[in-house]
């Protein structure tokens, strides 16, 4: 089934679909689809609107490869509507992928990945844009990591519009390893919404999630996760943790943690906290002469580096924390 015919077979998302439970699906305008699929592809499994969407818009297809062994930096940027993105990472290849937006205002703009990590190789992939004014834009990744694979997935989103990532990982064999770092810093009615798939279909693979939220005015952000580890998958890790502070008593934050676990030789967990900026770190900092305003954004900057903190040195680490500098 071609991906209009499947899109059209879905429907436009509804708020009892559960991969669109807390996103605004009032807010997508219905799309307008070519009278023929130019992609010969088989996407009768998809269940995602966002993942179709681009294909269904007769998006052309850009691939890169990245050969078996080599070290490549790389910047990717969609310049229309919607777009998509074919990426085979060979074999023990290093590669270091920064995602940039398009920056031309549309009433909605959409783009897939399809990642492909061959057996050894190490890759992140990160963006870390400025603002903008994007009303309504999706991202969707579908990641597929072979034996012994690494992949870091790291962002910092700071949009005013609504924005929607969404992320299918597939562990395929064994030490293959996912990490997920996400850090929201949104303002007045700003909205920012994941939604991770993360499939363990082999033994000893390992995941880690963790999302961190700085919410002021009447801003909104959610996370689903979901981890799904298979029936002979042992020695399986995963973790998940929410982190959020919210700034206003206006902004808001919905995280649903979802554990689909088929085997009990494994370690798996999640959590999740919301709170305010602490008071008595803030006490602390202004009885030492430091001005209110000066010490919450002190802690403020402390709270969003410490989502990177722990990545290796890379070229995506430096861009991230530069960007909190």
């Amino acid at each position: 089934m071609d991906a209009i015919a499947r899109i059209k077979q879905l429907g436009m998302p509804r708020r009892n679909d559960e991969l669109w439970t807390f996103f605004p699906v009032s807010k997508i305008p219905a799309p307008e689809f070519p009278d023929a699929c130019a992609c010969e592809e088989d996407f009768s499994d998809e269940k995602d609107f966002a993942a179709l969407l681009p294909i269904a818009s007769n998006a052309r297809t850009m691939v890169q490869s990245i050969a078996d062994n080599a070290e490549e930096i790389a910047m990717l940027k969609c310049n229309n509507d919607f777009g998509r993105t074919v990426l085979n990472i060979g074999k023990n290849a290093k590669a270091s992928i920064e995602i940039l937006d398009n920056k031309v205002l549309h009433p909605i703009c959409a783009e897939r990945f399809d990642v492909n990590v061959g057996e050894g190789a190490d890759v992140e992939i990160f963006f870390a844009n400025p603002a903008n004014d994007l009303p309504l834009a999706f991202r969707h990744f579908r990641i597929t990591q072979a034996a012994g694979s690494q992949v870091r997935f790291a962002s910092i989103e700071r949009g005013n519009g609504i924005s929607r990532v969404s992320i299918d990982d597939f562990l395929n064999a064994p030490g293959a390893k996912f990490e997920c770092r996400t850090l929201n810093m949104l303002g007045g009615t700003a909205e920012s919404h994941h939604r991770l798939h993360i499939y363990h279909n082999a033994p000893e693979t390992t995941s880690m999630q963790l999302s961190r939220n700085l919410l002021d005015g009447s801003s909104r952000a959610s996370y689903d996760g979901s981890v799904i580890v298979g029936a002979n998958c042992t020695k399986a890790l995963s973790s998940q943790l929410v982190n959020t502070i919210l700034l206003s008593g206006d902004s808001s934050v919905s995280v649903k943690p979802v554990l689909k676990i088929y085997h009990d030789d494994v370690e798996c967990t999640h959590g999740n906290t919301v709170g305010e900026l602490d008071a008595e770190q803030m006490f602390y900092l202004v009885s030492r002469g430091i001005l209110q305003e000066t010490a919450k954004r002190m802690l403020m900057s402390s709270f969003a580096k410490e989502t990177f903190y722990p990545l290796p040195d890379s070229v995506g680490k430096k861009r991230l924390l530069q960007v909190l500098a």
